[in-house]
Formats: structure tokens, C-alpha cells, sequence
């Protein structure tokens, strides 16, 4: 049985740590579970062997749980590998509690980032102890199966959405599990001939061979065929790639929906004092190489934003990188790149091609990475409480290595966008004007984008020898951006207007503000070279980007006005969008570059503490619902037994409540004795006179009177108080919490008329 229970809980919690792999793809990881696991069984088996009681066990697990706990889950925090740090207790610690939250909240995998390997601590080093320790230690040992069943489940819960279910492991589990049911099987037929309870002779042997063998072929039979008709399921109908787990029903710790439109804050670039100062300092930029500060997908009729706040949009999910990202699929020459902010824009933190890692300087890197966030659509980073000027870190990415396509020549993907609030009815009419020979979205597009260029001058309205043009991208300014004769405006209108014009013509559309530097290799970029593109999605492409902005050009005097007769076409075929309802309008937000959220630290501290303080008393809660369980459950016993049924049966309830309490202080009854010798089992006065009335009640012809009940339970009282009140106060809580009362013990017979219950 000792070697048998062994190895179950090896092998069933080594799948369950396989489950976890995903989570971590790490050798921390490894380590971690090799240690864990062993650990958690030989404590049980050690304790056993030395007969320690279940508390001598818990206080055990704790203790090695603090031991070896900052070594295997927060190795950075340990000196030579093994010494921990008074931090890594800290960490060790708080990541019981907070350690689950942040692991639901940061890109996978997490490899051994800061202290996210406690939870797999937790798991594969207490959920062995307790699978071992039912299976050793209780009289279903059976229902050890369901700690590693529902330690999987939670490992599946806080996967990735994108990580297939692991069906392998699934199965091999199961497998495991069954075996276990059939060994155990095979152990209590054993004990039961051993004891004489069954006979041993060859004829019944083979009966329970046969016993045993039927469930188990049966369950084979039905594991066989569920993984049949599942393989067949998933033949007919494959699933969705991306599945909802923990992560999906988490809020993303940074919600760039709470922050200005960072396109609203272009114009403020060419300002006198920051169009020609250093902006980004660049070091290893490749040839045709765009740094993307921010991608804005969403526009409501006033600003285009980062994300919806009408719709859970995937582009406003921003998530932490322990590590890197995966890239793994992804085409393009690896590159890395070397920045230094010198001008920040908010929080975003500008990002090349398919974002793979990065690496900050400085001696405050490990706090700024764990300010960091990338969204994994649109490629868009940030630092939350903002970026401070003179930010170094290196940029590890993806640079892509095909060029698109003519524009003519690309059909509409079929990526999901937030909808469009809002076109303008001017705008729309222009499109129809310049694409009327054009047919198909791709040429559409192409004709309009040439016409925008064709048609447009540039002009940011801040130089004294500009003409006037207003800021802003509201419906209004796009209207008046196409009928004003010269059209005028800069990369704030012209990307606005043109992600308008691909949405027009059924391209997914999204509008981004970054640097597109014609040189390579070590730049200085200034506030001037900051522009804003669109990028489309693409049938077989993907997104690509498209340069909107007319080239630099001497400006006309402007035009007399002229009526522009307003027509309202047919609309192209939308891309697929998730519907918001329309705004109201709003004044467009100011933001000035280098502008941070404000972070009120006290509010901060202060919800800290209440969350700390949830938490725990949620763990505390936890852990002390089985046992306000049990003296519920056993409360309710006693008050259905003193009121319900006729006076014979409250009277041998009473005598059946008295040899529980004698069971749950761990008083030896006689198996088979009378009521007699139970009552000096007991070795109370009253515990003799009542299991006469309880004989007497019992046996005699006529019914006892239902003053004598009362009498009874009275007694029954006296009794129970008498046993409390000569033990101590850590032997009157064992006994409340006992469950020997709650199960079949030696003595325990069951009364006439059901009053065992």
C-alpha cells in the first residue's frame, strides 16, 4: 500500500506539472517540479513511518515550504543559488497570496520571472503532501485521485488562450488515476479476506478478480470510446484557436482607454523648442525600419484611441513579458536596437517590427521592467506610470523582409476592429468622387490614397510662415479637410482621414504614430521626424503599412469656398468590426509629451492593504469553511435528534449523542458492547443512568412518557459538558472539528426507528 500510494502520487502530479510546462518553459521550472514532488511524498511517508499526527505533517510541509521555497521559486533572490535573502522571504510569501493574480495578468510564457514560480510551488509541493496523506492516512484513500484531478484543471485555467488543450497529458492522467482505483480495489479485497470478512477460498478469489477486472474494463471500454468520439468531434468541427481561460476573464493591469489619444499630442511635436531637439536617439536601425510609438484602432468621432471603451477590444489588452515574446512562426530578420528616449510621449514606449524582447539600462532596470507592457496585436509598449526622458534599453524584434504589394493589387483581411462611430457625409462624398473609375476595395484604396496625396498639402499651422490649419481629427476637421481648397493639414488629418478611407473601402484599418527615418544605422531623431501612417489588413498579408502623408511642396493661395453638393452613396462592405454604440462628442483631450498619469501613492498604498487584507481573509476563509462545515453539520445533528421522531427515538438519540461525544474526544468504545459497557467506556455517572433509561425505553412494552425526554437530554447535556470540561482547550477545538462521530466506529449501532441520524 506504502509503495503503491508512492508511486501514484508521483506519476499523477508529475502530469499535472507537465500541464504546467506551458505556463513556465523554463528549467527553474524543472527543477522546481524534480524537488517538489519527491519532497512532498517522502514528508508524508517519513511522518507516517514516525507516527506523527496530521498537525506534526502541516507544520512539516510549512516549514520545508519555507526552506526550500526561495531556492526553487524565487532563485534570484537566494545567495550562491541557496541562501535566502530576507526579500525573497517577502516575495516568497506575499506570492502565496498575489502570486496568482499576477500570473493570469503577464504575456506567457514566465520562465522564473520575479516571484511567479510560488504558486508552482504550492501546488506540486502541498498538492502531493495532501494526495499522499488521504491516501495513507484516511479510510477513503480512493478519494485521493481528486487533488491531482483538480490541480490539472487549474493548471489548464491559468494557461495561455493560444495553447491547445493537453490532451496527452489528459489521458495520461486518467490512465493513471484508473490504476489507482483498481490497486485500491485490489487492497481492500485483500483485507477483507485477510480479516475473514470474505472467503478465501478459490472460487471466491476469482469472483473478486472478476469484480475487480469488470470496472475496470468497463472503464476502459468508456475511456476508449470518449477519446473516439472527442478525436472524432474535433475532425468535424475543430475548435477555435484560442480558448477562455483565467486570463480571458482577468483585467489587463495597464488600460490605455483611461489615457489621452497620444495622435491628439501630434502637433505639440512642432512646437518652437521641441521640432528640432533629439526626440529618440537610435543606434543599429536598419534600412527601412519604422519605430511604432503607439497603434490607434478606435475612433469614436473625436480622436482615434489606443483600444475601446465601447468593446473588449484585443488591441487594448496589455499584458507584461517576463522574458521575451514568442515569435516563434513569425517571419523576418532578427535585429536589435539600441534607444534612448529623450522626448516621451505619455507612456508609450516606441517598438520596431514584431517585438521579440527587451533589456533596459541603468540601475533601476528591474523596477522599470516590471512597469513595462506590450500589447501582442498591435506591437504597441508602454511603461505604466509613464516614460521618463532618458530612458535607455535595448530592443530585440523581427524586422519584416518582404515589401507589399501595390495597393491595387491586395484584397481586405478579415482582421476585427473596433467599429467606426462615425464617417463624415463630406468625406464620404469625396471618396466617391476620387474612386469612381476605380472597382474592387484594392483599387478604390489605391485611388483615394493617391488622391490624398495628389490633392493634399502639408501644414502644421505653428510656423509663422504656414498658412492656418486647425489641429485636431474630429469629424468636423475631416470634413473640413477634403473641402478646403487648398486641402491642408498634416500626418494627424491625412492618417485619420485615410484610416477612414480604407474602412470605406472594406480594409480593417488602424492608424499609427511613430517615426518612419529615411536613413539608417545611428540617428537623432527629432520631434519633426515624428509622423503617423496607416496600417491595413491584408487577404494572405497580413498588416502592412501605407504611407499617406503629400510630399513637401510649396503651398497655394487658398480658393473661394465653393458648395460641395453632399450626396450619400452606397457604403463598400464594412470589415468585420465589433459593434460600440456612438459617443457624444467630446472636447478632443490636450497632452503635453513627457505627461504621466498622476499616481497618488497613498490611494495606492491603501488599496495594497485592502487587497492584502481580501486576500488573506479570503485564505482564511478557505481554510476554515471544512471545519465550520463539520460543526454545522454536527449542530444540525443534534437539534434534529432532540426534536424529531416520537419519545422512544429522541431518548436513544440522546444515548447515540453522548457515545458521538465520547468518539469525538477520542474515548475507546468497545466494539459490539451494550450500552452498559459503553457507558463505563465513558466513565461518567450519568452516562450509567441514561443508558439504562435508554435500555428501559427501548425494550419495555409501553411508551415513556415525553417529560422523560426532556430529563434525557438534559442529561445528554450534562454529559457533554463534563467530557469538555476536563480536557484542555486545544482538545475541546479537536473535538468540535472531529469527524469519528461522523462515520462508522466500534459501538455504533444504529437505534430503532432511524435515530442514528
Amino acid at each position: 500500500m506504502l509503495v503503491s500510494a508512492g508511486v501514484f502520487t508521483l506519476l499523477s502530479w508529475a502530469a499535472v506539472a507537465a500541464a504546467l510546462w506551458p505556463i513556465y518553459q523554463h528549467p527553474s521550472f524543472l527543477l522546481l517540479a524534480g524537488v517538489a514532488v519527491p519532497l512532498g511524498v517522502l514528508l508524508v511517508v517519513g511522518g507516517l513511518l514516525a507516527k506523527w499526527r496530521g498537525e506534526g505533517v502541516l507544520l512539516a510541509a510549512v516549514a520545508l515550504f519555507i526552506i526550500v521555497g526561495v531556492p526553487l521559486a524565487v532563485p534570484g533572490r537566494a545567495l550562491y543559488g541557496v541562501l535566502p535573502e530576507p526579500q525573497g522571504l517577502l516575495e516568497l510569501v506575499s506570492g502565496v497570496v498575489l502570486g496568482w493574480r499576477q500570473l493570469v495578468t503577464i504575456e506567457l510564457p514566465v520562465a522564473d520571472y520575479q516571484a511567479l514560480l510560488v504558486p508552482a510551488l504550492v501546488l506540486l509541493l502541498a498538492g502531493p503532501v495532501l494526495t499522499a496523506s488521504i491516501a495513507l492516512r484516511t479510510r477513503r484513500p480512493a478519494l485521493a485521485a481528486l487533488v491531482p484531478l483538480l490541480a490539472f484543471a487549474l493548471a489548464v485555467a491559468l494557461g495561455s488562450e493560444r495553447v491547445p488543450l493537453p490532451a496527452g497529458t489528459a489521458v495520461a492522467l486518467a490512465v493513471v488515476l484508473l490504476l489507482w482505483l483498481v490497486v485500491q480495489g485490489r487492497h481492500r479485497r485483500a483485507d477483507a479476506v485477510r480479516s475473514g470478512a470474505v472467503p478465501s477460498s478459490t472460487t471466491a478469489v476469482t469472483g473478486g478478480r472478476a469484480a475487480v477486472a469488470r470496472p475496470v474494463v468497463g472503464a476502459l471500454i468508456l475511456l476508449l470510446l470518449s477519446g473516439g468520439i472527442g478525436a472524432a468531434a474535433v475532425a468535424i468541427a475543430p475548435p477555435e484557436q484560442q480558448r477562455t481561460v483565467l486570463r480571458s476573464l482577468t483585467e489587463p493591469p495597464f488600460d490605455p482607454r483611461a489615457l489621452p489619444s497620444p495622435l491628439a499630442a501630434y502637433r505639440t511635436a512642432f512646437l518652437p523648442g521641441a521640432v528640432e531637439a533629439p526626440a529618440v536617439r537610435v543606434s543599429g536601425l536598419p534600412s527601412g525600419a519604422r519605430l511604432r510609438v503607439a497603434t490607434l484602432d478606435s475612433y469614436d468621432g473625436v480622436v482615434f484611441a489606443v483600444g475601446s471603451e465601447q468593446v473588449d477590444a484585443a488591441s487594448g489588452r496589455f499584458e507584461r513579458i517576463p522574458t521575451r515574446r514568442d515569435v516563434t512562426g513569425i517571419e523576418g530578420d532578427p535585429i536589435e536596437v539600441d534607444l534612448v528616449i529623450e522626448q516621451p510621449i505619455g507612456p508609450w514606449l516606441p517598438t520596431i517590427g514584431e517585438f521579440a524582447a527587451i533589456r533596459f539600462d541603468g540601475d533601476d532596470a528591474a523596477d522599470v521592467r516590471d512597469r513595462f507592457v506590450v500589447n501582442d496585436v498591435t506591437g504597441t509598449a508602454a511603461l505604466i506610470g509613464g516614460v521618463d526622458a532618458g530612458r535607455a534599453y535595448r530592443l530585440t524584434a523581427l524586422q519584416p523582409v518582404l515589401a507589399p504589394p501595390e495597393l491595387d493589387e491586395l484584397a481586405p483581411g478579415a482582421a476585427a476592429v473596433p467599429a467606426i462611430a462615425a464617417v463624415p457625409d463630406e468625406l464620404r462624398t469625396w471618396f466617391q468622387a476620387v474612386t469612381v473609375e476605380a472597382e474592387g476595395p484594392g483599387p478604390r484604396l489605391a485611388a483615394a490614397i493617391a488622391a490624398l496625396q495628389e490633392q493634399g498639402y502639408i501644414s502644421h499651422g505653428v510656423g509663422e510662415d504656414e498658412p492656418p490649419s486647425r489641429s485636431g481629427h474630429s469629424l468636423d476637421r475631416l470634413a473640413e479637410l477634403v473641402t478646403a481648397r487648398p486641402m491642408l493639414g498634416d500626418a494627424e488629418q491625412y492618417a485619420a482621414a485615410a484610416a477612414l478611407l480604407a474602412r470605406e473601402a472594406g480594409f480593417p484599418s488602424r492608424v499609427v504614430l511613430g517615426y518612419a527615418p529615411a536613413g539608417s544605422g545611428d540617428l537623432v531623431l527629432r520631434g519633426a521626424d515624428l509622423t503617423a501612417w496607416i496600417e491595413i489588413d491584408a487577404a494572405g498579408l497580413g498588416w502592412i503599412p501605407v504611407d499617406v502623408m503629400p510630399p513637401e511642396r510649396e503651398i497655394p493661395p487658398a480658393e473661394p469656398d465653393e458648395p460641395i453638393p453632399v450626396t450619400r452613396p452606397q457604403n463598400a462592405v464594412q470589415p468585420p468590426v465589433e459593434d460600440p454604440p456612438v459617443r457624444d462628442d467630446q472636447a478632443p483631450p490636450e497632452i503635453e509629451p513627457g505627461d504621466a498619469p498622476v499616481d497618488d501613492s497613498l490611494l495606492a498604498l491603501v488599496l495594497l492593504i485592502l487587497t492584502i487584507t481580501a486576500a488573506v481573509l479570503l485564505a482564511l476563509g478557505l481554510i476554515a469553511a471544512p471545519f465550520i462545515g463539520i460543526v454545522a453539520a454536527k449542530a444540525r445533528r443534534r437539534r434534529r435528534r432532540r426534536r424529531k421522531g416520537d419519545a422512544v427515538r429522541r431518548i436513544l438519540a440522546g444515548w447515540r449523542e453522548v457515545t458521538d461525544a465520547a468518539v469525538d474526544r477520542g474515548i475507546p468504545l468497545p466494539a459490539g458492547g451494550t450500552r452498559r459497557e459503553l457507558a463505563l467506556a465513558i466513565g461518567r455517572p450519568q452516562a450509567a443512568v441514561l443508558a439504562r433509561v435508554a435500555d428501559r425505553a427501548d425494550y419495555a412494552p409501553e411508551a415513556p412518557p415525553l417529560e422523560e425526554v426532556d430529563r434525557v437530554w438534559q442529561a445528554v447535556d450534562a454529559v457533554r459538558a463534563s467530557l469538555a470540561v476536563d480536557g484542555t482547550r486545544r482538545e475541546r477545538w479537536r473535538a468540535a472539528v472531529s469527524t469519528r462521530s461522523l462515520r462508522r466506529y466500534p459501538g455504533r449501532a444504529r437505534p430503532r426507528g432511524g435515530a442514528s441520524r
